[in-house]
């Protein structure tokens, strides 16, 4: 006579687990994804300042990468205007929608 086991791997376990215990593994895992903002020196700042603006003069692409609650996003597309009151960029992306990116939240500019 032959014995089945019919084991149920992680569905077992789960059911132990009291659902504010699953939500907040879960949180944690986030959590652990998450980044301070990078600090830019002077010298990086310039350099990504005379970026931006070449790339205004010239119609250029360029890879806009910002920090935001934790997490560094990416935007691509073409600076359209830079706001000096506002202290943030227009960006227009390739769907033609306009990104308005803080300066202070800027991390890295690369050419495309």
């Amino acid at each position: 006579m032959d014995v089945v086991i019919k084991d149920r791997g992680n569905i077992k376990w789960t059911a132990i687990m009291l659902p504010e215990h699953v939500a907040a593994v879960k949180q944690e895992i986030i959590n652990l994804e998450k980044v301070n903002q990078p600090i830019l020196d002077e010298d990086r700042l310039t350099e990504i300042e005379m970026l931006i603006h070449e790339a205004m003069e010239y119609n250029l692409q360029l890879e806009f990468k910002s920090f935001k609650e934790g997490y560094i996003e990416s935007i691509i597309g073409q600076t359209q205007c830079i706001d000096y009151i506002k202290k943030e960029f227009r960006i227009k992306d390739k769907d033609d929608l306009i990104h308005n990116l803080p300066f202070q939240k800027i991390v890295d500019v690369q050419k495309v």
